[in-house]
């Protein structure tokens, strides 16, 4: 019978690839989308994909950290916490900027397409989404049923793992959950 530290093991040696191929997967579908309907693409898409892929690689690094913290092999995340620490005002700022542009698309002709104009706002909602998942409040509930009970009863919507790991020093990062 598998033990609940294996099953937490499996579950992020996977998840810490999924969100550093989403950093690829994402844009390269938006690309395909766009392409596909003879949509014009240009800068600004690669603006708002910036802080995406960069959180979404951020939440990777995070991930394989706390598995190998959980393998007893700390000095992952002892060199992680700095790492995310160092990047969080930069990240928030391209964020915030992506957003800005979204808007921008709408409100102006920035976009080169309507496609274009969808594809940064879906950047950026997702850069958005990420920076308060990874760094404030989780969000994502849905792929582990343990969070998503805690979500509908009520309690959801907890500091998320990346804040707690991060209020830590970072000596005491291998020491964590």
């Amino acid at each position: 019978m598998e033990s609940q530290k294996q099953r937490l093991s499996a579950r992020l040696s996977s998840y810490w690839k999924m969100e550093v191929g989403n950093a690829l997967l994402v844009p390269a579908i938006m690309v395909f989308v766009c392409v596909s309907y003879d949509q014009t693409l240009g800068i600004g898409l690669v603006l708002a994909w910036v802080p995406m892929g960069g959180l979404l690689v951020l939440g990777g690094l995070y991930w394989r950290a706390k598995l190998h913290q959980l393998e007893g092999r700390g000095e992952t995340m002892r060199a992680f916490v700095p790492l995310a620490r160092k990047w969080r005002l930069p990240l928030l700022a391209t964020t915030v900027l992506a957003l800005v542009l979204a808007v921008g698309v709408w409100l102006t002709d920035l976009a080169a397409s309507t496609g274009e104009r969808w594809a940064i706002t879906i950047a950026a909602a997702l850069a958005g989404l990420e920076y308060v998942n990874y760094y404030h409040r989780q969000l994502q509930h849905f792929d582990h049923w343990a969070d998503f009970r805690r979500l509908i009863s009520g309690n959801g919507f907890a500091p998320s793992s990346m804040a707690k790991d991060l209020k830590r020093r970072p000596s005491d990062a291998d020491h964590a959950d």
